[in-house]
């Protein structure tokens, strides 16, 4: 509804009035300390078509996430959440173990950047750990999940810990992940040898992803992709 409004107004052709020039000087203090509140913000959108119950949601994730009254969440309109937290650490916290879920929807996040609106507002990507099955042990490597996690499409994180403690059966990665995309659930990987294996992906904290179409955001019943191969084709199931 606001991106409408914002469209409908920014289509319009203004008059002589209308078009004068308003300049905002906010008090530089007070504009700091804003910027320095906003900073500690993550804005999120559940990605479902029906409505949902914030108050639920609310109570959820703050306990979810033990934070209590240090976190507030407001509703700024068109199913966007602000997430107000009072320490940079559990912001961070909750951004690096996410992806969070509210009745097997996802919830999407991104950081807060100064200048961002309600309307233009979108989710692109999202970081998620993926685990990687099926290479031989001496490719559980830090380097060979640099290697496919940047080819996935951009690498955030390699799981070292389990190098340094057991034998690894996995590589574990934080890559981002596409939501205008289907998901990957695997593919060909060239060893140093130029052995060519595949390897499978398993996606953690997994929800909302559709078996038809393989995008996140909507489950089988909600698909609107057309059937290429009957009805009861489900490549991604």
């Amino acid at each position: 509804m606001e991106s409408e409004v914002l469209e409908h107004i920014q289509s319009k052709k203004l008059t002589t009035e209308e078009d004068k020039v308003m300049a905002i000087r906010p008090i530089r203090v007070r504009w700091d300390k804003v910027l320095e509140e906003f900073s500690l913000s993550l804005i999120g959108r559940f990605l479902m078509s029906k409505t949902i119950n914030i108050r639920a949601v609310k109570n959820l994730l703050r306990a979810l996430w033990k934070l209590g009254s240090d976190l507030k969440i407001v509703q700024v309109g068109n199913g966007l959440l602000q997430f107000k937290f009072t320490l940079e650490s559990k912001l961070m916290w909750v951004w690096n173990n996410s992806p969070w879920c509210f009745n097997n929807h996802l919830l999407a996040l991104r950081l807060w950047e100064k200048g961002i609106m309600v309307g233009p507002v979108t989710f692109m990507h999202q970081p998620f750990w993926i685990q990687v099955w099926g290479l031989p042990f001496d490719l559980i490597t830090e380097e060979a999940g640099s290697n496919i996690g940047n080819d996935l499409r951009k690498l955030v994180e390699v799981d070292c810990k389990a190098f340094q403690t057991k034998q690894a059966y996995f590589l574990r990665l934080r890559v981002e992940v596409q939501f205008n995309k289907p998901l990957r659930r695997g593919g060909p990987v060239i060893s140093l040898e130029d052995d060519e294996l595949h390897v499978a992906f398993r996606y953690e904290c997994l929800v909302g992803w559709c078996f038809k179409c393989g995008m996140l955001g909507h489950d089988l019943k909600e698909c609107a992709s057309p059937d290429t191969r009957g009805g009861n084709f489900y490549p991604y199931l």
